[in-house]
């Protein structure tokens, strides 16, 4: 069966053949096609190609819209170890500004809301942002994809991830939300409309996967804040695609395992991240128990384990841990959590479908 077909069967959950292996390789060929520093034998090579060297499916995930900042100005500055981007508004000025960290990465340092007198500024633009719908990237990566290739629409984040991963930041955004809930309420009611309207757009075109790229994290994220700000959010988005037969996976980014039960009741069909330690705090087995059987899991390999400092034995261990949980699981897919990261030793990189595959012929 051509990958494209086994993964959208097993998304679906009416697939029961061994479990299959999918790595979002994403986060790392971009990082290192970007510094050009690909593997020699992988130079020049696109995702896909890659992929198919190291025999999985292809995963590429689009944007199928842009940005358009209405009459807000953006300008944008960048030396070799600092990026400042500055917003002017009538209601007034942002910055963020951003450091080039050790691991040759950029480091967000400081977020555009300080205080509660630039959510007025933010207020503005929100209301002026646009998201247009914008095929130049999906059209791209699917060519690059190919017929057996997986590629799913990236939506932009919930308008709660929004606020806090682009705009206020963590520890001082919980306590701008305290002080002006209203007006950070608004902010969101805003993006959310905006953001259901791309999504009515979405569902139009003709691929099957949508992605979510919330990046949820219950040491952030209460089960209480989730259905205050984010549980409405799912629904409609789920209710829109599932009428044009789509399927919506949600990402996560920590520990999740407080947030997966009221997760799976929202509608959204599966979540990517998926693992025990050190990444997050619940493997495919336990992840399972918490949301019932009608819903993706994909992951269950911390990727952590693919560096090269973590103890060799137990990233093999670990490996072994998810085939035996995925084994049963007829929505579970392999993954590394959440995603491959850049600095992945090679080596183990490669050893993993050989590793899997070893552990099948034997159980």
């Amino acid at each position: 069966m051509p990958p494209k077909q086994d993964v959208i069967r097993r998304l679906r959950g009416n697939h029961a053949d061994p479990p299959l292996y999918l790595p979002d390789l994403t986060l790392w060929y971009d990082w290192h096609a970007k510094r050009r520093t690909l593997p020699v034998e992988w130079r020049g090579w696109s995702l896909a190609q890659i992929a198919r060297s190291l025999g999985v499916p292809v995963w590429q995930a689009a944007r199928p819209f842009r940005i358009e900042s209405g009459n807000v100005e953006v300008y944008k500055t960048e030396t070799a170890s600092e990026r400042l981007v500055r917003y002017h508004t009538p209601a007034g000025k942002l910055t963020e500004r951003w450091t080039l960290g050790p691991d040759g990465d950029w480091w967000q340092t400081e977020f555009p809301v300080k205080t509660a007198s630039d959510l007025r500024t933010l207020l503005e633009i929100v209301s002026q942002r646009r998201f247009v719908v914008d095929s130049t990237e999906l059209a791209h990566k699917a060519a690059e994809a190919g017929e057996d290739g997986i590629v799913a629409l990236e939506l932009p984040r919930r308008p709660f991830s929004q606020v806090f991963l682009e705009w206020l930041g963590w520890s001082d955004g919980l306590l701008l939300l305290f002080d002006a809930q209203e007006l950070v309420a608004e902010i969101m009611a805003v993006l959310e409309d905006k953001l259901q309207r791309l999504v009515e757009q979405v569902a139009a075109l003709p691929y099957q996967l949508v992605v979510s790229p919330d990046n949820l994290d219950a040491q952030f994220i209460s089960p209480t804040f989730f259905q205050r700000y984010l549980a409405d959010s799912y629904r409609r988005t789920a209710g829109v695609l599932h009428a044009s037969d789509k399927i919506l996976l949600a990402g996560t980014g920590g520990p999740i395992a407080k947030l997966l039960e009221p997760l799976a009741e929202t509608g959204v069909d599966g979540v990517e991240g998926i693992s025990g330690p050190p990444q997050s705090d619940a493997g495919l087995a336990e992840a399972r128990q918490l949301t019932g059987p009608a819903f993706t899991l994909w992951g269950g390999i911390p990727q952590d384990a693919l560096l090269p400092d973590f103890d060799r034995d137990r990233f093999e261990a670990l490996v072994l841990q998810a085939v035996r949980e995925a084994r049963n699981d007829s929505r579970a897919i392999i993954g590394v959590a959440d995603r491959v990261p850049v600095l992945a030793d090679i080596g183990r990189l490669r050893s993993v479908p050989s590793l899997l595959a070893a552990a099948l012929s034997n159980s």
